[in-house]
């Protein structure tokens, strides 16, 4: 707590004040403000509070998952209230979840009421702009709690609407129960803003939270649902970089590769003299408009993205750019809208975890609580907190099956007029339900769902059209057709075998659509898929995200379970075994799927196989990279063991041959994961292109794996990044030593006399 942080620093503790040295001076002091520790101590006891509300819901209901479920739900209402009560918005009263408690303990109420009939009316009706302090079933309430209830913030966005989880049974958190949870919250101090990468604050912001929440999220005594999932939380440095090296590296696909320099000193400036200095060379070579644009339009996708991390991360340095970009261009845009506009078109996540997503949305809301800096009577005109249904979605990234149907790679032709509008209006209804604002056609998650159902079924009608006009003219290219004297002239055999290899493909692929249009029809509940839930981005100009980023889960490949079924404890040994032998196959045909043509994927002989010792991380990069567009950037932190070990040639051989490997970052002062023993890389990488053939441009690209010898913090700087992409040959600083190589070079150097690819130690030798 904040009075323990303090009375660390008495100086007395340390004993005879002549005695003490400077240096133990600085350490107490260090040791008070120790972010770490705070964190720790607040899991601790939070996991405490938490678990024994858990117990005693699963002792009313006997729903142990359910009683998990409800009590994080509870305990995000609770916490989010504490950042809302500290702008000041409940009566301008800080403490008011505090003073909420303590008129109830003094009015003689029922015991065991205060949750259902206090508090709830302040989530459930003040909350959502419907407390009416004149109703006969209000008057219990004290007249200046009715009045804070009256002038309560209208908030909306989900948290505090009365779902399917306070309804499924009936039940009770008592009083004793609420007041452990307002005991631990009142020990710590709630601040909404999250820490910057070079600036750390002792407080439970929304940041600290994300990582308690990826360390609690055990189902049961027995099952470390964390530790099964693999799930391990990203640094905020780490976070930082590679989203800004992710940012350069697009910018400067579309911008041009020979504006790198001004590109990568605009990104990379943190400081206000820096920024000052790169906002006026970009102004003197007049790219503030084009940088404007693609930052309006910029799309970034998590396609693991556990409590949010990378999404916040993302928001923030899209919020610095775009905020100078603005008064560059004249653009005025409070904090608050241009945010919560950054959210609304350029973020993106999948998590296979529910309570991943709840909490991803709930920091989301958290950073635009940092800068609404609204009048109170405004926050009751509108909702604060927009609707993130349709931006953070519950599905698993990796498997896109409906029925025994593969929906990857269903791929589409030019889309005609009057679907593309259909999917411009999809577009801008999503956006309306964003932003809390009417739609007299699609009003619901339902209808929005629906109609996104219904938009991608139109995408494969047309598809298959398209493709049994094309097998239509392929067919009368390989009929004979009569000559004026009556003679058949015959084909040229080289034409007609690339005729006939034509029809084959397009039939296949036929196929393909007709299966996953038939499943479509016939499914009841039709899980994720990325080109249903996000039509708008698949089926768009730019059909595939912009940005790639994340930290997928690790998961070693004997520890793979379908996630979707990680909480059914109800399989005997032979069943689990079953389950995760079909698992592993539908996650190997997963990454075919999306690059047939390179691994031969549906033709009879594949020629390239992954490795069935894979961890679940290959999959990623594979599934990953293609949900970028042509000129998007990737950018994953993960285990490092897919640059030495066996299972990863497969994945090397097709980085070097279909992709692009900017940089590939080790550092041997710091491991990313400190919980995990597990040594880790960041890995920038460029689109990839279905090929049978190994690409030129793939070849002849330069790849740089570059080893850190100073902590992460030191790598945010513009010099670094210029020197170590300007190098063409082996260079070793104080800071790091680069190894660049033409991916030429690293295939044949991985290479066995018959030139096939048994994959490199690039770790150890790069």
């Amino acid at each position: 707590t904040a009075a323990e942080r303090v009375a660390m620093l008495d100086l007395a503790s340390l004993g005879d004040p002549d005695q003490v040295s400077p240096l133990a001076v600085q350490q107490r002091h260090d040791e008070a403000f120790d972010v770490e520790q705070v964190t720790k101590q607040f899991y601790d006891d939070y996991v405490a509070v938490f678990r024994q509300l858990e117990g005693e819901l699963q002792a009313q209901t006997g729903d142990r998952a359910w009683a998990h479920d409800y009590a994080l739900q509870f305990h995000n209402r609770l916490m989010f209230l504490c950042y809302v009560q500290r702008k000041g918005w409940l009566g301008d009263d800080p403490e008011f979840l505090t003073t909420l408690w303590r008129a109830y303990q003094d009015t003689s109420q029922p015991a065991d009421t205060f949750v259902e009939q206090w508090l709830q009316v302040l989530f459930f009706e003040a909350f959502n702009n419907g407390f009416q302090a004149g109703r006969a079933d209000r008057v219990h309430l004290p007249r200046e709690i009715r009045n804070a209830l009256q002038t309560a913030p209208w908030l909306n966005g989900g948290l505090f609407e009365r779902n399917e989880l306070d309804r499924r049974y009936p039940f009770k958190v008592t009083d004793q129960a609420f007041e452990r949870s307002l005991n631990l919250l009142n020990r710590y101090n709630f601040t909404v803003a999250e820490d910057t990468p070079l600036d750390q604050e002792v407080a439970v912001d929304p940041e600290m939270l994300g990582r308690v929440y990826e360390s609690l999220v055990n189902v049961s005594d027995t099952v470390d649902e964390r530790g099964q999932a693999g799930i391990y939380y990203t640094p905020r440095v780490e976070i930082d970089l590679m989203c800004r090296l992710a940012l350069v590296d697009w910018l400067c696909n579309h911008l041009g590769r020979d504006r790198f320099a001004l590109v990568n000193e605009l990104v990379f400036s943190l400081e206000p003299d820096e920024q000052t200095q790169a906002d006026e060379h970009v102004s003197n070579a007049n790219l503030w408009p084009d940088i404007h644009r693609l930052l309006c339009s910029v799309t970034v996708c998590d396609p693991a993205c556990g409590s949010g991390s990378f999404l916040v991360g993302a928001l923030n340095v899209l919020d610095d750019l775009l905020a100078r970009a603005q008064r560059q261009v004249g653009e005025l845009e409070r904090p608050y809208d241009r945010k919560k506009r950054i959210v609304e078109r350029s973020l993106y996540g999948v998590d296979v975890k529910g309570w991943a997503v709840q909490v991803a949305e709930l920091r989301l809301w958290l950073q635009l609580l940092i800068d609404t800096e609204i009048d109170v009577n405004e926050l009751r005109v509108q909702p604060v907190l927009p609707n993130l249904s349709f931006k953070v979605r519950v599905g698993d990234s990796l498997v896109q099956r409906i029925g025994n149907v593969d929906m990857a790679h269903l791929g589409q032709g030019r889309l005609s007029a009057p679907l593309k509008g259909r999917i411009t209006r999809l577009k801008a209804a999503k956006s309306r339900y964003f932003y809390n604002q009417a739609d007299a056609a699609l009003s619901s998650p339902a209808k929005l769902q629906h109609e996104e159902l219904n938009v991608f079924r139109a995408i494969l009608d047309e598809e298959l059209a398209r493709l049994d006009a094309r097998l239509q003219e392929l067919r009368q290219g390989l009929t004979p057709q009569a000559t004026l004297d009556g003679m058949a002239p015959a084909a040229a055999a080289p034409d007609k075998r690339q005729l006939e290899a034509q029809q084959a493909e397009l039939k296949e692929h036929r196929a393909q659509v007709a299966g996953a249009r038939d499943s479509l029809r016939q499914a009841k509940d039709v899980p994720f898929v990325w080109d249903i839930a996000f039509v708008e981005v698949f089926s768009g100009e730019r059909q595939g995200f912009d940005l790639l980023l994340g930290n997928p889960p690790y998961v070693r490949q004997e520890s793979i379970r379908n996630p979707l079924l990680a909480r059914d404890e109800g399989l005997d040994e032979a069943a689990d075994k079953a389950a995760v032998a079909a698992y592993k196959a539908a996650l190997a045909d997963a990454a075919y799927a999306r690059w047939p043509k390179t691994f031969g994927y549906g033709r009879g002989k594949q020629t390239l196989k992954l490795d069935g010792r894979s961890d679940l991380y290959i999959y990623f990069y594979l599934v990953g990279l293609s949900l970028l567009n042509p000129q998007g950037a990737f950018c994953f932190v993960t285990s490092n063991a897919w640059l030495d070990v066996g299972y990863g040639a497969a994945l090397q051989r097709f980085l070097l041959t279909r992709g692009l490997v900017r940089l590939v970052l080790d550092n041997q002062v710091r491991r990313t994961f400190k919980e995990a023993d597990v040594n880790t890389v960041i890995a920038l990488l460029g689109p990839a292109v279905d090929d049978r053939r190994d690409r030129v441009a793939s070849l002849d690209h330069l790849a740089r794996f570059v080893m850190f010898t100073v902590s992460y913090e030191q790598g945010l700087s513009a010099v670094l990044w210029q020197e170590v992409c300007e190098a063409r040959a082996r260079r070793a600083m104080p800071e790091y030593r680069v190894h660049p190589l033409t991916q030429r070079d690293a295939l044949a150097a991985g290479s066995d006399q018959a030139n096939v690819y048994a994959g490199d130690k690039w770790g150890g030798k790069y």
